[in-house]
C-alpha cells in the first residue's frame, strides 16, 4: 500500500533513470494505477475518512454487488447504508479501528438494494494518503464458501446422528447407551443425585417371528421405538439394547419416577394394534425391570446386572408387569 511520497520514490527508482524523479509525476503515476487496481479489483473496496466515517470512495465491484448507486454510498457512514445489516456493529468497527487501526469480521451479513443476502469477510485497517488519514475496508463475498460450509457441517451432524442411532427404531444405539450411562452415573456420584435404568424387552418375541415373520417382527419394533418417545421425559435417553430389547436411562429419576415411567410404558404398550398384510397381530406386552443408581449399584455393570435380574423376574412371574430390583 502506498502510504506516503517516501514510498512512493522508494518503489519507482526507475523513474529516475528516464530522467523522471519528479515527485509530483511519481506520485500521478502511482495514484493513476492504483485507481485501476482500485476500480478493477474483484473485492469490494470502501474508503472512509477516518475522522468522520464518511464513505469517500467506492469501486465499482461493490457498486455492482450490492446494487447501491455511488451517490447513495458516497458522503454516508457504513451504518446509515442499508446493506450493513448490524448497525450497531458497524459503528463498533468505526470506533475499534480508531483505536486499534485494524478490524476483522470472518462472517458479516450484508444485505443488497433487492433483499439477496451475502455473508462477507470484512477487513479494515488505516494509513495515511498524503496529508488525510483513511479507513480502506476490503470486503469479500464468502457467501457460497459459507454455504460450503454450512453444508460439511450439516453432513458431520447427520453422520454423527446416524452412527449414535438405530436405523430400525429411532432410538440411541447401545454404544450411545453405554457412553450415556457412564457419563450420567459420573455426574449422578458427583452431584450425589439418583439416576432409574429400566430394562424392557417384547413377550415371546420369538414365537411371534415365528408366526408372522421377521418383517412383521420390524414393523412391531419400530412401533415399539415409537411408543418409548412418546412416553419418556425430555431428559430421558431411550435406547435398543439388542434385538427387541431396550433400555431407558433416567437421569435424577426416583425409584417412585422411574416406576411410574415403567407402568405407563407397559400399559401403553397393551393398547397397541399392528396391522400386517390386511390382518391385526396379536397383542403385544413387555416385560420390565427397574433399577436405581446408587441403591441398586454404584457402577454401570452391576446397576445393568440389577436391572437385568428384575427383568427376569418379570418375565418368570407372568411376564407383562414391571418389576422393580432388590
Amino acid at each position: 500500500m502506498i502510504r506516503d511520497k517516501k514510498d512512493i520514490q522508494a518503489v519507482l527508482p526507475w523513474l529516475s533513470k528516464n530522467g523522471k524523479s519528479s515527485t509530483g509525476l511519481a506520485l500521478k503515476d502511482s495514484e493513476l494505477r492504483y485507481r485501476r487496481l482500485f476500480e478493477a479489483a474483484q473485492d469490494g473496496i470502501l474508503i472512509l475518512n477516518a475522522n468522520t466515517g464518511a464513505i469517500i470512495d467506492v469501486n465499482p465491484f461493490l457498486v455492482q454487488m450490492l446494487g447501491f448507486s455511488r451517490e447513495e454510498f458516497l458522503g454516508k457512514k457504513l451504518w446509515e447504508i442499508g446493506a450493513f445489516i448490524d448497525t450497531q456493529a458497524s459503528k463498533d468497527a468505526f470506533q475499534t479501528l480508531q483505536l486499534d487501526e485494524y478490524i476483522r469480521y470472518r462472517d458479516l451479513p450484508l444485505r443488497s438494494k433487492d433483499g439477496q443476502l451475502f455473508q462477507v469477510e470484512f477487513i479494515s485497517n488505516v494509513y495515511w494518503a498524503g496529508s488525510e488519514q483513511v479507513i480502506q475496508c476490503n470486503i469479500r463475498d464468502i457467501t457460497e464458501r459459507k454455504k460450503a460450509h454450512d453444508a460439511l457441517l450439516k453432513s458431520e451432524a447427520l453422520l454423527r446422528e446416524q452412527s449414535v442411532r438405530d436405523h430400525l427404531t429411532g432410538l440411541f444405539n447401545r454404544r450411545y447407551m453405554e457412553e450415556t450411562l457412564g457419563r450420567e452415573l459420573r455426574r449422578a456420584r458427583r452431584k450425589q443425585l439418583t439416576l432409574g435404568i429400566i430394562m424392557c424387552d417384547v413377550d415371546d418375541f420369538k414365537r411371534f417371528n415365528d408366526t408372522w415373520g421377521h418383517t412383521a417382527g420390524d414393523l412391531v419394533l419400530n412401533g415399539l421405538g415409537k411408543l418409548l418417545l412418546k412416553y419418556v421425559r425430555g431428559e430421558d435417553i431411550a435406547c435398543r439394547y439388542g434385538g427387541d430389547e431396550f433400555i431407558i436411562v433416567l437421569p435424577e429419576a426416583t425409584q417412585a419416577v422411574a416406576y411410574e415411567r415403567a407402568r405407563i410404558i407397559c400399559d401403553k404398550t397393551k393398547l397397541l394394534e399392528f396391522h400386517w398384510e390386511g390382518k391385526i397381530l396379536g397383542a403385544i406386552t413387555l416385560s420390565l425391570g427397574v433399577a436405581i443408581f446408587p441403591a441398586d449399584g454404584f457402577t454401570s455393570a452391576a446397576v445393568l446386572k440389577s436391572v437385568d435380574m428384575a427383568l427376569y423376574r418379570a418375565k418368570k412371574e407372568g411376564r407383562g408387569q414391571v418389576v422393580l430390583a432388590y
